[in-house]
């Protein structure tokens, strides 16, 4: 599953939120691709990858606009998104 989480503002006025898949590795790059491609973002924008917190970074009202009404997209809380991370980088480091 694709998730974003809930779009905050920075300090400096922009609106940003993190997008990503639940899945790991390979799977979840093949899942993230292409919606990511879809708002409008670059593959070589993509942060991290091979790693545990491998995700694009969602910035500016139009982009977030975008992925709040895109279908495949869940907006879940940062929590939600720290779990994934957390449960990535136990499988990553075998910790």
């Amino acid at each position: 599953m694709v998730v974003m989480d809930r779009p905050r503002r920075l300090p400096d006025g922009r609106i940003t939120a993190h997008l990503l898949s639940d899945r790991e590795g390979e799977d979840a790059y093949r899942e993230l691709l292409p919606v990511a491609v879809a708002l409008g973002c670059h593959p070589a924008f993509y942060q991290y990858p091979g790693r545990y917190k491998a995700h694009f970074d969602l910035i500016g009202p139009m982009r977030i606009n975008a992925a709040l009404a895109h279908p495949a997209i869940s907006t879940v809380p940062r929590r939600a998104i720290a779990e994934i991370l957390r449960r990535r980088k136990q499988r990553e480091t075998g910790q």
